[in-house]
């Protein structure tokens, strides 16, 4: 007795972080043809403003902060590459801190993560500059 229906929300997005299997392994999902599959998903939806955004972070960097930056340009080079993707794919997901890395309990490092791995901010900022050059 818990079923809700819906007609759905024309202004979904989807964010794409990769998967893990059920052996541990991580299956990334930020390359040119899992952008191309999903974008051309969401297009037969007709949503109205249909939106994809890639977490560079999680499962597609393996939990690998330091990659994400490749990843990220990977990203913004299948825009380039792609008008269709570059209308669909809207944003980036990225973690980052102060301090990049991130501290163990008990460690008491003042902008340092306690949860994922970050980049830290001279990356960060070297990162949003990147993006905003190439957008």
């Amino acid at each position: 007795g818990w079923e809700v229906k819906t007609t759905g929300n024309p202004y979904t997005h989807a964010v794409l972080r990769g998967a893990v299997d059920a052996y541990g392994r991580n299956i990334p999902n930020y390359h040119y043809e899992d952008l191309i599959n999903i974008a051309k998903e969401y297009e037969a939806q007709e949503l109205k403003n249909a939106a994809i955004i890639i977490d560079t972070s999680h499962a597609n960097s393996m939990k690998r902060f330091y990659e994400q930056p490749r990843i990220a340009k990977e990203v913004l080079n299948s825009r380039k590459h792609d008008p269709f993707l570059a209308k669909m794919v809207k944003g980036l997901m990225i973690e980052s801190y102060l301090l990049e890395g991130k501290q163990e309990i008990g460690e008491n490092i003042y902008g340092k993560s306690i949860t994922d791995a970050c980049l830290g901010w001279e990356d960060t900022e070297k990162l949003i500059h990147y993006i905003a050059e190439h957008i």
